[in-house]
């Protein structure tokens, strides 16, 4: 089924509303129409019964009556809206009726006639002057001149209307092309967003509506622009992290893991020799075995590190929340100097693997900034559950559960110049990734305050 246009719909709208007006118009003056014929037929009736009474009462005393009643009937046969017939003595049956239908019907529909005119009406005055019977006067009102000023009237209303209507029309649908050109342009503008050409900017011009279109258009157009070039930059920082950290892998292998392998298969080398000897010396074993058992150690060190590195196995084995306070436990062991504290709810043990894995790497990404560039003296971290309410409600208790995470210290803020780096970015697209909502800003005073909300999917809801 094909859908009208806009344009269409407003044209045929525009269209009807005017041809109802006219037909309103034409119904209106053929309602008025009828009335207005019918009393001037009887006004011209009664008007001519006086007249002919009147006559006939002048000529009682004449002599001679005929030229005197002739010259009545000339007078008589041209009034507008009568018919008059002089009738025999013999037979006073008038022919005028037939001859009245048929003027009256001349050049004028007959369901307008039939609607308008009156029923033809004769009126039958014996002409007797001094009780001399002369013949009979058929008067029948004939009304076709009134009927024909009408309906020229209702012809000249519907030709100027129509034309009136088909300029008006024209005026219309040039206006309507006109006015709605920025949906071209709008169209156009979606479909490059839509190729993936977020540098469209369309002219702000047209009706506030679509110069209000086309700004928030513009908008997002910024926003796909600022965010496709903010993907870009962490990328290419994903990339040159996953380069960093090989090399610091290949760096800790070779550095730590190397010498430590080295020491080992030296001393197990030691171990034979004095196993092969026949006395062997207690204090080189001892010496030798030592050395094996610090070997062993700091390469369990190493593993644990670059474990801890790639993944925190205290998360997986005991929960976010013993993986919190152990990060936390560590840090505050690093810089005795930064007063660290850690708010959470009793469990933590409800939380998923991917909201607890974010939630970790947001904070421990958040507390290396805090060391790194803050210079602060004191950092919070407070976790909590909470409801959000839906989008159509504000009642909380017909909402979603979410994690609230809130970093905040008291030390120098964020730079006014610099923009987001790396960690933040990282950050960002981390919670953004399970559709949750990340917010850094100064706090009131000093020091800056990160704020995180994710989303508990509903099987973690129920626990919680």
């Amino acid at each position: 089924m094909r859908v009208l246009s806009l344009k269409a719909k407003l044209s045929w709208l525009i269209g009807i509303v005017l041809l109802t007006i006219l037909l309103l118009n034409i119904a209106i003056l053929v309602n008025h129409a009828g009335p207005r014929v019918r009393a001037e037929a009887n006004s011209i009736d009664i008007l001519a019964h006086e007249l002919v009474g009147t006559s006939l009462a002048s000529l009682q005393e004449s002599k001679d009556p005929l030229p005197s009643l002739h010259h009545l009937f000339e007078d008589l046969r041209n009034s507008r809206h009568l018919e008059i017939e002089i009738l025999p003595s013999d037979d006073p049956t008038p022919l005028a009726t037939a001859r009245v239908r048929s003027e009256r019907e001349k050049g004028i529909p007959d369901w307008f006639v039939s609607f308008v005119a009156p029923a033809p009406k004769v009126t039958i005055i014996p002409a007797k002057i001094n009780a001399v019977q002369y013949g009979y006067i058929a008067i029948a009102s004939n009304p076709v001149d009134e009927v024909a000023e009408v309906w020229s009237d209702i012809e000249s209303l519907a030709a100027t209307s129509f034309v009136a209507t088909l300029v008006i029309l024209i005026g219309v649908l040039v206006l309507v092309r006109f006015s709605l050109r920025p949906f071209d342009a709008l169209a156009r503008g979606l479909a490059e967003l839509e190729a993936g050409r977020s540098h469209v900017r369309l002219e702000l011009k047209g009706a506030a509506e679509f110069r209000n279109i086309s700004s928030r258009l513009n908008s997002l157009a910024t926003t796909l622009e600022r965010v496709r070039n903010e993907k870009l930059a962490l990328m290419e920082q994903l990339i040159k992290v996953q380069d960093d950290e090989r090399r610091q892998i290949a760096r800790d292998l070779h550095d730590e893991a190397g010498p430590c392998l080295f020491s080992i298969r030296a001393g197990a080398a030691t171990l034979m020799n004095a196993v092969a000897a026949p006395e062997g010396d207690r204090t080189c074993l001892r010496k030798t075995c030592e050395e094996l058992n610090a070997a062993g150690k700091a390469l369990q060190d190493l593993i644990r590190r670059m474990l801890d590195q790639l993944r925190p196995p205290e998360l997986a084995e005991l929960g976010l929340g013993a993986a919190l306070q152990g990060l936390i436990a560590n840090w505050q062991g690093a810089r005795p100097n930064l007063i660290l504290t850690l708010e959470t709810p009793r469990d933590l043990s409800s939380v998923g693997e991917a909201v607890g894995l974010t939630a970790y790497r947001v904070i421990q990404e958040s507390l290396t900034n805090i060391f790194r560039h803050a210079s602060a003296s004191q950092a919070r971290v407070r976790l909590a559950f909470e409801n959000t309410p839906e989008p159509e409600t504000s009642d909380r208790d017909l909402g979603h559960s979410v994690l609230h995470i809130i970093i905040e210290d008291d030390g120098i803020g964020m730079p006014q110049q610099r923009g987001r780096g790396s960690g933040l970015l990282g950050m960002s697209e981390r919670v953004q990734a399970l559709e949750g909502s990340f917010l850094v800003q100064d706090r009131q005073g000093s020091g800056t305050r990160i704020e995180v909300i994710l989303p508990l999917p509903e099987q973690e809801e129920n626990e919680s």
